[in-house]
């Protein structure tokens, strides 16, 4: 089982560590290009090739989305009581707490684990946080929040395609199929190797805040895993979606919540560090959960 698991994630942080080697060392990863590409054609043409090649039902699909949105509506509500408690303001604090890293990291490690299937249930979900991020993210860091950036978000838009498609049981072209499937296939070793590059960009000054960061970064997998955990139980899913739902919410503090709140002047080096800290303390929920219950 261990080694499994091992077999597993080493790939994924492997890549992690070669994202953040040529960040440090090379400007091969610099062009910010890269980042949009994957986000606008990558990431989309991944969620289509695997909604589709599954031939995931739409009421499957909804059923996801309506319990990852609960997840995060539960982790909004304890998180919002919590930093109350600990006198923290929730405009940049409440984002980074709610949102999962389910993108560069939750895609990859769902693959990883649970295969072609897990991908395509971590790809919806993946996608209604998304939302969340430019959303209850943007919307709670800037103080306003405006519909059309998520009008143009490619991931959205590749759901709500894909979705249409299995509702009217659309079949794509073979060689459009085959194309989506190219394209996925660059997008996993990407999203690791630009999620090293920008945890190589964090900047860190303020160290005194590192016991504030450390207690907020175990809060963000353990509240996530717990509140995934309780939808599971009352909630009508099957094991591999039960499964994929509480990895994908035991991951850590999201990159893009460094991004707005550098955007929004928020605290920056304790959101870096909240980064760096989540991260392993995401893996190590993950092997926990996959050695004792999954």
């Amino acid at each position: 089982m261990l080694s499994a698991l091992a077999n597993s994630l080493i790939p994924i942080l492997l890549l992690i560590s070669l994202g953040f080697f040529l960040g440090k060392k090379t400007d091969y990863l610099e062009s910010p290009s890269l980042g949009a590409l994957v986000s606008n054609l990558g990431l989309p043409a991944l969620l289509l090739y695997s909604v589709l090649s599954m031939q995931m039902q739409v009421f499957s699909m909804l059923k996801i989305i309506a319990a990852t949105i609960i997840v995060l509506a539960l982790v909004s509500l304890i998180s919002f009581v919590f930093l109350k408690a600990l006198k923290l303001p929730t405009r940049f604090y409440l984002p980074p707490l709610v949102n999962p890293n389910t993108g560069n990291l939750g895609i990859p490690v769902a693959y990883a684990l649970f295969g072609a299937e897990g991908m395509a249930i971590a790809v919806v979900i993946s996608s209604v946080v998304q939302i969340s991020h430019f959303t209850l993210g943007v919307g709670f860091m800037s103080g306003t929040y405006h519909p059309k950036q998520l009008i143009k978000n490619g991931p959205v838009i590749a759901l709500v395609v894909g979705a249409l498609f299995l509702s009217f049981h659309i079949s794509l072209p073979t060689p459009l199929m085959n194309t989506l499937n190219m394209l996925s296939h660059i997008t996993l070793p990407i999203m690791l190797m630009l999620l090293g590059k920008s945890i190589s960009s964090l900047s860190v000054k303020e160290s005194d805040k590192i016991g504030r960061a450390t207690l907020l970064s175990l809060f963000r997998p353990l509240v996530g895993a717990l509140c995934a955990c309780l939808v599971v139980y009352f909630l009508p899913l099957s094991p591999l979606e039960g499964s994929v739902l509480i990895v994908l919410n035991t991951m850590p503090v999201a990159v893009i919540s460094y991004m707005l709140a550098s955007k929004f002047k928020g605290p920056v080096d304790e959101i870096a560090l909240m980064i760096l800290l989540s991260l392993p303390l995401s893996l190590c929920a993950v092997g926990l959960l996959w050695w004792l219950y999954l």
